[in-house]
């Protein structure tokens, strides 16, 4: 899994680079159509997964995940969402804190991917194995639009080749890290039955993500076709991964 969301987020990330003029028209519904997956597989598959074990504390971490997304973005200015808070022209100091922000980000979404051994062991119409596919599923598809729109932005502002390599080397790693650091963590005694924990401060963070964006209008046609993408993509959650 580690390696799949490695080489996936590298490779939209060189397509992107390869096609962008092209895949800037569509990014709008690309975004809409995949937060909406997201959300349908949050609600469906892992939230219902997070509260499976009867336990409350859950949702202290999840309300933080969700508040801990607001203050990243403060430093990102919400290109996790598909567009920069930012207006002008934008400085290198500003290029690289708004990098920061969205590599942490991507680091802590990461930190959950190793540590489901742990905590889905117990028997359930959902097993750990498919389990983890289904939150590394969502992991993927909402980074690989990212990775897309990382690469938009750097083209837009005229970033050098290398720094587009560099910053999309970083970003592809940032998630796996995340994944070997969550593991690292559970071996130490204070974060031994944190799995759930890190489970709901990942959930917290994305539907920050996906609830917002689902209110937002990104298509210039207005709520009409954004309430059709959207939909478009629930029943495509429901489809895929309800089978």
């Amino acid at each position: 899994m580690i390696e799949i969301l490695f080489f996936s987020v590298l490779l939209t990330g060189i397509l992107t680079e390869l096609v962008s003029r092209k895949l800037e028209d569509y990014k709008p519904i690309i975004i809409s159509f995949s937060v909406a997956i997201v959300l349908t597989l949050l609600c469906t598959h892992i939230i219902p997964e997070l509260f499976s074990g009867n336990t409350h504390k859950a949702g202290y971490f999840l309300l933080g995940g969700f508040i801990l997304q607001i203050l990243l973005e403060l430093l990102s200015k919400g290109i996790e969402h598909g567009h920069i808070h930012l207006h002008g022209e934008i400085s290198n100091k500003q290029l690289l804190i708004i990098f920061i922000g969205l590599s942490i980000h991507s680091f802590i979404e990461g930190i959950p991917v190793k540590t489901f051994d742990e905590l889905h062991s117990h028997t359930h119409s959902l097993n750990k194995v498919s389990f983890s596919w289904v939150y590394l599923s969502a992991i993927l598809i909402h980074k690989l639009p990212i990775a897309a729109v990382l690469m938009i932005f750097l083209k837009s502002i005229n970033s050098s080749l290398s720094k587009k390599i560099i910053f999309l080397l970083i970003f592809a790693i940032s998630c796996p890290a995340g994944g070997y650091f969550g593991e690292y963590l559970i071996k130490f005694e204070f974060f031994s039955d944190w799995s759930n924990n890190f489970l709901a401060i990942s959930c917290g963070m994305l539907l920050h993500i996906t609830t917002l964006l689902i209110f937002e209008d990104h298509h210039s046609g207005g709520k009409v076709k954004n309430i059709i993408t959207i939909c478009a993509g629930i029943i495509t959650g429901l489809v895929i991964f309800s089978i």
